[in-house]
Parts: structure tokens; C-alpha cells; sequence
């Protein structure tokens, strides 16, 4: 009770939600799974404040991330603080998607009230593919916490008027460009519908122009770290990963922007050799099959561009769950209701509206940012070629505040359309419950039915049942909307789920793969998923750790480790190894260092070691790997492994 009266209860019940979030997202904080590219990245940009601001993926800062350093910086500062960790590299995620939950509640809130914000927040906080994307080292809860923060000071900006609060959108904008590159500017056709439909008929130019304005300083002030790298002298910092032309803007607009649609898996890059063609096919294999490569790469990898992709499967599970329902109500709120509910003024009448239309007309801002956002991501994540389960966590917001505004505004002026939504809801959900128990599917098909037939009897049977109708509805109502995201989130928790991983898939996950799955793992390397660490114990990391100590004091003695890509030397650095030269970026196709650079290298004594492509790879006549075999001698001699040692000091 003291705790009641300290607290209203929407603020109670916020804080349980955002509390099932946080736990959540720090559920054995220090054994998550981490993608080893970024987490070699950090430990680099940790160690020196010019590996730093430079975003250098290597302790020697010759090559950046193949992405902008924002959402990496955060996590290079909690290393600084706490020391080289799982947890210190992952806290910060699990700060920032806390604190997300908490944002959407407030923009929700502002022209929706409580009610809708509450289910909004939840909607986020039981997301599969927002705890998913939580638990690990990637940028995706930083670019939606700062993509919320923007969100809210565009409500902000059309409840209040205060202009400051547009220009706090733009940097807001800016900032989560940062982290995530071009899909941050999604948001910019959100904001200027929303400023232009929240304006007066008689203002509504100069809305577009201020909303312009914004638009333009947004993309400017987004633009401003890229400028500071590409002015700062080429021999001065390290070589833009992701470009031909060391480029940061041809790794922004080109390998992170356009060349996603379309061009495999190259985007942009080719290969400086021909690969071999036996090789090729055989990677093709794993690409195309998702029999063979279903135990080796992400589920995602096997989503094809199409106008459905987001609700069939392998990413149905995703952020699939609530999807139709939001955009259903996005119909419904801007188009069916203004028109159809009791009262409908006529087009151009003047005169008082009735408490439905009123309530319409002030959710109309909101309704058109989160319908804008959602058509934004939807249609681009339909058509992207290369997609991972992690870009999905963008959808999740706009879904939940569509979801919250639908639902309470329909529980209050149009109730049997409600039924009618959770009935087809239930069954959407239980569809998506495939590769569950039949009793759990049909659990929740029927929830769908009897929250549907609760908010049909409720106000017709009032006080003939023992159990309150309204708030049997309400309970009923809750379970549709959340059973199926949580079943998928504690799938992915029992496994330790994280960004790479789908609900439900037969291979389990990358932290805990099946038996079967673990050994095709084992066999198949160079692949973007043997990137991605499994589940590691405190002592196993320090394990990693001092075996990597080691074995710089002996590289500091006899020269460098030259490793042929980045994602094949992360386990390298990550352990500790800064005496470490790659070649060819995160990829192996960038075209630094040159096979002269490496012939230099060697022959000047700094390389002892080189590990490169085998014969049988799909890398192994770039020109690179080429000159190490012909300087080097091999170590180990298997014609037919992915990757070679070669011995190269004293030759």
C-alpha cells in the first residue's frame, strides 16, 4: 500500500516492465556469445586513444571497422572502465536497452496517455528480437535508444511547440547515425509528415520548410565524424575498411548503403583473384542449401527479398508476431475511425467533436511518425539482399506504440472490432508457434477467441460471473498480445540466444548448438557465422586471454602474425595478440595491403608467422596469399584445410 500511494499505478507497473526487461538482458551477463570481429575491434580501440577515435579494428590501427564507431565507443569506454570482458563489453547494451523501453513509454505517452505507452513498453521489453539483439556486442540497442530519444522530441516539438526540441531530433538523428549508418535517416521522412500533419491548414508550408530544415541539419551534423576522417591525412590514421578507394564514404553509402540491395554477399568488394571455381560452388552450397548451411550460417542468411519476408518464415519470429495487428490499426486509426465512428464531422466542418474524434485527432501526429517509421524499415528490410535477424529490432518500437494506440482506442470506441482483431491475432500467433508443442499453439489460438468473446460480454453480464468480465478481457487480451514473443524469448534465453540467432530454428543457437550442429561447425571455417564466439565461462576467458599474453611476448620476440581477414584474425587480438598485421579487411577483399606491401613486410624480418587460405579455398589465389607461399615455408601441410601456417622469418 506505501508502495502504491509513493507510486501511481501506471509508474508501478512501468517498472515491472521495464524491471522483466533488465533481467532479460542480463541473464548470464558473462557468458554471452559475442560477435568476435566487433569485440576485437573494441579491445583495439580500447587500448589507445588514437586506435580510439579512429575506430581501428587492429592494435597496430592500420585498418578500421567495416562500420562507423559509435555504438563501439561505448563499449571501448566500459572496457577502459572495468577491464576486458564479456560482461563490460555487453553491459552497455543492456543500459541502453533498459533505458529504450523507458523512452518508448514517454513518446507513447505524451499524445497516447498511459494506457497505450504500457503496452508499447511491453511490446518492446518481451520482443524476441529485441532481447535477442540486446545480448550481445553489436550497435542495434544504442541506434534504438537514440532513435527514441529523436522520436520523443518530435512529439515533443508538436505537443509543445518548442523548437528547441526539433533541433534536439536532428542530433539526436546525427548521433544514431553513428551507430548504424543510413538507417538512422529512416526516421527523417517520420519527422517531416508528422511536423507537416501536426500543423494548422493555414502553416502547413512553413512546417514543411522547418521540417526540411531539420531534415537537412540531421544529415549534416551526421556526416561530421566522416568528415573528420576523411580530412585527416591518409599516412595519419588507418585505411577505411569496406572501400576500394579508402573511402569512409564508400564504406557508408556504397558497402553499407547501396550494395546491400543487391551484389551477394561481396557489397561492393570483389575478390582480387578469380576465386577457385570448385571452391565457389562449394560455398555456394552453404549459401543456397539451408540443409548444409543451416547449421553453419545464420538463419537469416536464407531469407530471400520479397514483399512477405518479415512475416513468413525464418524471420516470421523475429518481430513478426504483432506486425499485422499494427499495421491494421495504422488503417484503421488514420483512415476507418475518423470516418466511420458516430459523430464523423464532414469534410471542412467547423464545430465541436465528440471525445472519439477528438481522442483521433490527437493521436493523428503520433499514428503518422510510428506508421512512417514502421512502412520506412518494413520496405527496406524487404528488399535488402544480405539481412540478419538483428536489423528487425528497428520494427519493434513503432509496432508497439501502433499496437497500444489500436488497442486502447478501439477497447474504448469500438469494441467488437477489437474481437474481431484478437481472434485473427490468436491464430496469427499460434501459426507462428510451428515448431512448438500442438497443445501450446492451440492454447493460444484459443486466447484469441476468448479475449474476443470476453470483450463481447463485458457490460452485458456485469456482476452474474464471479470472475470481474473487464478484467478477464484485460488478462486475455494481454496474453494475445505477449504469449507468443515470450515463448520465442525464452526459447532464445534457455540457449542463450543472441543478434544472429532465430527462434525455434533446429540447430539451436550459436551460443548452444545441438550436437550436430556443433560438429558441422567445427569442420566448416572462414565462414561469416564461425565469427560469432559460443558461450564462454568466466575461466574460459581468462584461458583466452592468457594464452594470448603468451604468445605476444614470443611474437614481440620473432616478429608479427600476418592473418589473411579480419574476422579470421579476431580470436587473435581478442586474446591479447597486438603484434598482428592483416590483410584484406573483415572480408579479405580489400585491397590493403598490396601482395608488394606483403612481400616488403616479409622480407624485411617483421612477419615470423603468416596464417592464409588454403589451395582448395575460394581466397587462395589472391595474389596476397600467393606471395606468402611463395616467400614463406608452410608449417602444416594440408592440402585440403580452409587455412595454412607458414613459417616466413629467416627465409
Amino acid at each position: 500500500m506505501l508502495l502504491r500511494r509513493a507510486l501511481p499505478l501506471p509508474r508501478l507497473l512501468l517498472l515491472l516492465i521495464t524491471a522483466v526487461a533488465a533481467a532479460g538482458y542480463a541473464w548470464q551477463l558473462d557468458t554471452e556469445g559475442l560477435e568476435t570481429y566487433y569485440a576485437a575491434g573494441v579491445r583495439s580501440m580500447a587500448g589507445s586513444w588514437h586506435a580510439f577515435f579512429y575506430d581501428a579494428f587492429d592494435p597496430q590501427a592500420a585498418t578500421t571497422l567495416d562500420k562507423l564507431p559509435g555504438a563501439f565507443w561505448v563499449q571501448a569506454l566500459s572496457v577502459r572502465a572495468f577491464g576486458y570482458s564479456v560482461w563490460a563489453m555487453v553491459l552497455p547494451q543492456v543500459v541502453e536497452g533498459t533505458l529504450a523501453v523507458l523512452v518508448l513509454y514517454r513518446a507513447v505517452r505524451r499524445l497516447g496517455g498511459a494506457a497505450p505507452a504500457l503496452i508499447a513498453a511491453a511490446v518492446l521489453a518481451t520482443s524476441p528480437v529485441t532481447l535477442a539483439s540486446t545480448r550481445g556486442n553489436l550497435s542495434e540497442p544504442l541506434y534504438l535508444l537514440l532513435l527514441l530519444l529523436a522520436a520523443d522530441a518530435v512529439l515533443r516539438l508538436v505537443l509543445l511547440g518548442r523548437r528547441r526540441s526539433g533541433w534536439a531530433a536532428a542530433v539526436w538523428i546525427a548521433l544514431a547515425f553513428q551507430a548504424k549508418m543510413t538507417e538512422a535517416w529512416f526516421l527523417l521522412p517520420a519527422l517531416v509528415l508528422t511536423l507537416v500533419v501536426a500543423a494548422p491548414k493555414g502553416r502547413r508550408l512553413r512546417a514543411t520548410l522547418h521540417a526540411a530544415l531539420l531534415t537537412v541539419t540531421a544529415a549534416a551534423l551526421s556526416l561530421s565524424w566522416m568528415l573528420f576522417f576523411a580530412l585527416t591525412p591518409a599516412d595519419r590514421r588507418p585505411v577505411a575498411d569496406g572501400s576500394t578507394h579508402n573511402s569512409v564514404f564508400e564504406q557508408v553509402f556504397r558497402y553499407n548503403g547501396g550494395a546491400r540491395l543487391g551484389n551477394g554477399w561481396h557489397f561492393g568488394l570483389q575478390p582480387l583473384a578469380a576465386p577457385n571455381p570448385a571452391a565457389l560452388r562449394h560455398a555456394d552450397l552453404y549459401v543456397t542449401d539451408p540443409k548444409l548451411g543451416g547449421s553453419v550460417l545464420p538463419t537469416s542468411t536464407f531469407s530471400h527479398a520479397a514483399w512477405d519476408r518479415l512475416l513468413a518464415a525464418p524471420l516470421g519470429p523475429d518481430a513478426g508476431w504483432l506486425l499485422p495487428l499494427a499495421l491494421a490499426g495504422a488503417v484503421l486509426l488514420l483512415v476507418v475511425l475518423p470516418r466511420r465512428l458516430p459523430g464523423a464531422p464532414a469534410r471542412g466542418a467547423a464545430g465541436p467533436l465528440t471525445a472519439a474524434h477528438a481522442q483521433l485527432r490527437r493521436y493523428r501526429p503520433a499514428v503518422v511518425l510510428w506508421t512512417t517509421w514502421l512502412l520506412s524499415c518494413a520496405v527496406a528490410f524487404s528488399r535488402v539482399d544480405a539481412m540478419h535477424d538483428y536489423y528487425l529490432a528497428t520494427l519493434v518500437p513503432a509496432v508497439g506504440a501502433l499496437t497500444g494506440l489500436t488497442v486502447t482506442t478501439l477497447w474504448r470506441h469500438a469494441r467488437g472490432l477489437l474481437a474481431a482483431l484478437l481472434a485473427v491475432q490468436g491464430l496469427w500467433s499460434a501459426s507462428l508457434l510451428y515448431a512448438q508443442l500442438p497443445f501450446l499453439q492451440l492454447l493460444v489460438a484459443l486466447s484469441g477467441g476468448a479475449a474476443a468473446v470476453a470483450l463481447l460480454l463485458d457490460g452485458r453480464v456485469r456482476g452474474a460471473l464471479w470472475v470481474p468480465v473487464r478484467a478477464l478481457a484485460f488478462a486475455l487480451v494481454l496474453t494475445v498480445l505477449v504469449a507468443g514473443p515470450v515463448t520465442a524469448g525464452m526459447w532464445l534465453l534457455t540457449r542463450s540466444g543472441g543478434p544472429f540467432d532465430t527462434p525455434f530454428t533446429s540447430s539451436g543457437t550459436f551460443a548452444k548448438p545441438t550436437p550436430a550442429a556443433r560438429s558441422a561447425r567445427l569442420a566448416v571455417t572462414g565462414t561469416y557465422g564461425g565469427s560469432i564466439m559460443p558461450e564462454s565461462r568466466p575461466a574460459d576467458w581468462a584461458k583466452l586471454l592468457q594464452s594470448g599474453t603468451a604468445a605476444d611476448r614470443s611474437a614481440a620476440d620473432h616478429g608479427d602474425l600476418l592473418v589473411y581477414q579480419s574476422a579470421t584474425a579476431s580470436e587473435y587480438i581478442i586474446s591479447g595478440l597486438t603484434h598482428i598485421q592483416v590483410i584484406g579487411g573483415f572480408s579479405g577483399n580489400l585491397p590493403t595491403p598490396t601482395a608488394d606491401e606483403v612481400v616488403r613486410l616479409i622480407e624485411s624480418g617483421r612477419i615470423s608467422t603468416a596464417l592464409v587460405p588454403g589451395p582448395d579455398t575460394e581466397s587462395g589465389n589472391d595474389p596476397r596469399v600467393l606471395a606468402v607461399k611463395y616467400h614463406c615455408s608452410p608449417i602444416s601441410n594440408n592440402p585440403t584445410a580452409d587455412y595454412l601456417y607458414y613459417r616466413c622469418s629467416g627465409k
